[in-house]
Order: structure tokens, then sequence, then C-alpha cells
């Protein structure tokens, strides 16, 4: 157990004493906490510790490399009969909401060697966000292609709308991000950074593809036009968006959580609209993803019931779902630790069902846990214009709202996960940060047009020299295992 989790929990309520335990119990599984920690680092010296020791909990919650050295030196428990005979289908089914990306890992010639939890990138999707109040002054229709988003960049910028407006689109520094303004760019012109690709039969990175180098050249042209913000080179998230509200850009490649980072103008009386982002082509825009194996929940090949952690996970999720208040409020969720599954897309379920709502009048009879909050909040906004107390989750789950390009995504084929979803290796963590170094100066020096597109093909060559083909042959190893 972390210290941490057991903060702030209804009074009386200790490690020893609460309704997960005694739940627990009512079901034949006697729970014990073998250590606590005091936070995540003390967690993994106590794990560590432990398997030094060859002294383990029953169930142990793991990183990957504990994953890899416990598998390595026999010390898990195969729970592929344990599972296939308890695991309820509704447990099942939690833990395959990413199709099995993440279970993969665990599985070695057939048998299951541990829990993994399913990956969540459901709302990682670029959104538009914009000056709706901008775009009907300069009567412009809303955007329904890039052509049409950097038309309107451009058109705001040249007009000086609100008087202010002196930037197409902004970016920031940090250029090889997940959810900035430049991967979402990159995403809409089918060029995906730092992720593996499977091409014919092989994985290939993606930043070393000519498509990456396409991208490149199509946005230094932009920048050469002024369409990008000239200063991107030094400015992080909070600056970009500080350019927003003081009114110098109107246009801003964003995601789902826009909406908060615009509150303070909308209070200005700013009004701001969001949509989806638009390929040049009719391909749909694929958001990149990485689903890297971070670690899992494991059963000690010394421990005799590996069935009753298959049971807690049944428990778990029937409690959660069928008695909110009791299991799953006030923290007390915590105390079913390390039994955790998430729902991955819990906030487009909700988009659904809120515009269900909006459209019949009557809430769904099954909704998805958050769904009471977010209806509080967003009709609060939709039928009182409570900027306040309802405008953040009206713009997210609202029929225009953010989640509408998730929802576009999840219905269209919008997500390229790279084909790589194994743990971090060593050779990642030697030359990873160099070469992240090595690509983020490129692509910097190519859009602010320091160096020509040529260069691209310099990149290239080094970063196969430095340390790339290795990588590269390295998730070829894994990939022909799987």
């Amino acid at each position: 157990m972390f210290g941490d989790n057991i903060r702030n929990v209804p009074e009386g309520m200790t490690i020893e004493n609460n309704p997960w335990l005694s739940k627990f119990k009512e079901y034949g599984i006697d729970v014990t906490y073998k250590f606590v920690a005091t936070n995540a680092e003390d967690m993994t010296t106590k794990i560590n510790l432990a398997i030094a020791t060859d002294d383990l909990p029953d169930i142990i919650p793991v990183n990957s490399t504990q994953y890899k050295d416990l598998l390595e030196a026999d010390m898990l428990a195969d729970i592929t009969d344990a599972y296939d005979r308890y695991a309820t289908d509704e447990v099942k089914n939690l833990l395959n909401q990413d199709g099995g990306l993440m279970a993969e890992n665990a599985i070695v010639d057939g048998r299951r060697f541990g829990i993994v939890l399913p990956t969540q990138f459901a709302d990682y999707v670029p959104v538009l966000a914009y000056r709706a109040d901008w775009l009907e002054e300069a009567g412009l229709q809303p955007p329904g292609s890039m052509d049409d988003i950097w038309n309107m960049a451009k058109t705001f910028k040249n007009n000086k709308m609100g008087g202010t407006c002196v930037i197409g689109i902004g970016l920031t520094k940090n250029v090889l991000d997940l959810l900035t303004p430049s991967v979402g760019l990159f995403n809409a012109l089918h060029a995906y950074s730092g992720i593996w690709l499977e091409k014919n039969g092989t994985l290939a990175y993606s930043s070393i593809q000519p498509e990456y180098r396409d991208a490149l050249g199509m946005l230094a042209n932009y920048y050469a036009q002024g369409l990008i913000d000239p200063e991107f080179g030094t400015k992080d998230m909070k600056a970009m968006w500080e350019d927003a509200i003081s009114g110098r850009s109107g246009v801003v490649v964003s995601h789902f959580c826009a909406p908060f980072d615009v509150i303070n103008g909308v209070k200005l009386e700013q009004e701001w609209a969001y949509s989806r982002m638009f390929p040049t082509d009719g391909q749909p825009v694929k958001a990149q993803n990485s689903a890297a194996f971070s670690g899992g929940v494991v059963y000690s090949a010394k421990g005799m019931n590996p069935e009753a952690m298959i049971r807690m996970y049944n428990l778990y999720e029937k409690f959660t779902r069928e008695d909110f208040a009791t299991y799953n409020d006030n923290a007390v969720l915590n105390f079913a630790y390390p039994i955790y599954v998430g729902v991955v897309d819990a906030n487009p379920k909700i988009y659904r069902e809120y515009n269900e709502f909006i459209t019949t009048g009557t809430k769904p009879a099954k909704t998805t846990q958050g769904f009471d909050g977010v209806l509080e909040a967003a009709e609060k906004y939709r039928l009182n214009q409570d900027i306040e107390g309802g405008y953040i989750m009206y713009s997210i789950f609202g029929p225009e709202g953010t989640e509408a390009a998730v929802d576009y995504a999840i219905l269209n084929d919008g997500y390229m996960v790279s084909a790589f979803t194994g743990a971090t290796t060593d050779n990642m963590a030697l030359y990873g940060a160099n070469l992240k170094t090595i690509e983020e100066q490129m692509v910097i020096s190519i859009i602010k047009g320091d160096q020509p597109i040529g260069s691209f093909d310099t990149f290239v060559a080094d970063w196969k020299a430095n340390g790339g083909d290795v990588l590269t042959q390295e998730v070829n190893d894994w990939f022909s295992k799987r």
C-alpha cells in the first residue's frame, strides 16, 4: 500500500479496517499488506528488496524491469488457468479495452504471467480551438479542411483581429511531445514523430520516413509565410496559451482539455469554438500514441491462491460499478490497491450519454462513472450560461465540445498506435535522450528556415549512426517474437 493512498479517507477507516478488506473477506479472501511505502520511489525500493531476498508478497505491483527480472528468475506464478476459469467476462473486457495491446506483454509462450492494465489513449487526439467571434466578424465559415484552418489563421493575423492578433498558429519549443501543436499538425499531414510503424512486415521509426520530411517542408512553408509564431522555439504551453488569451493569436492546435485553457478568456467575453483536425486528403487524421509496457500486477510463484487475485479483480469490477458510494467514493477506492482498472474511454462514453440526455431529455438507463458530475455542471452552462459553474464541462462534453473530435476519431479509425508496445529497453534508455535532442533540433531548424529541407537527410544518417540502427534491430527482434 502507498501511504499517500490512505490519506483523506472517511473517519474511522484504516489500512486494517475498511470496506474493501471487509468485502474481500466476505468472499473468502483474507488480505493483509506486507509493507506500506511512503511514495513511488520507496515502493520500488521495497519491492526490489523483496525480490533480492526472495521474500515477496503474494500479489505484487511491479514495473517493467521488475517484471522482467522476476520472470527470468522463475519467481512468477503462471496464472493462465486461474484467469481463464475465474475472470468474469466483465473483467476480461475491462482488461482488454485497448484491444489487448498491453495484456500481450504478460503472455509468454501462450501462458499468462500477470495482469497488465490497458493503455489509455482514447482522448489523445488533436483538437482545434479558435475564436468563434473573430470567425463571424471576418465572414468565414467554420473550418472543414486544413486549407480552411490555415486561411482562418491567415485572416485573423492579416486583419489584426481584435486589434491584437499578430500570430497565425502558435507552436511550442517541445515540438516532439504528445498533445503539442506540432505533433497535431504532423498527424494531420499523415506524419508521426517518435513512434514505430509496421511497414512491409518490419518496424520502422516514424521520424525518418519520407512523409515526415514532407510534413516538415510544408510547415517550413507556412512559417515562411508568417503563419507560425516566429518565437515558438522559446515558448512553452503556458506562453502559447497566454498569447491566445491576450488576443495575440486566435487559432490553437490543442486537445480535449482546451476549455480549461481558454476559460479566463471566456470570462473576458471571448467566444471560443472547437473542431477536429482535418486531413490534406481524403484519408482520416490518425492521432499518434505510444503504448509502452510500464508494468503490471503479478502473483508470486510461492503463493498458494492465484485464483484469489483474479476474484479480487472480479469484486473490484462488480462493486465499483454497482455500489459507487460505498466502494469508489471519498478515496475508499484506494484501499483496493493494487487491484485498479480504469475505463479507458470514459470521457467519450460520457459525451455520448450526455448528448443522448440533451436529445431525449431523459438520463440514459446505464451511464458511465462520472456522468452525474458532468451532467450537473454542463447543464448549468447549457441552461443558464453559468460560465464559472459549467462552461468547461459543457465545452468538453456538449454537442460541439472537444469530445466530439474524440468520438469522431473512435468511429473513423483515427489512431496510429506505435507498433512497439514493449518495455523500454536498455539501449532505448542509453540512446533515447540524445536521439530526441537531435530530432528536436532538426525539426525546429527546418521549420524556422535555419536549415534547408535537405538537412533532413543528414538527420536520418545521424540518427542511424548514433544508436538508431541498434534500436531498429532491437525492436524488430521483439516484433519477430510477438
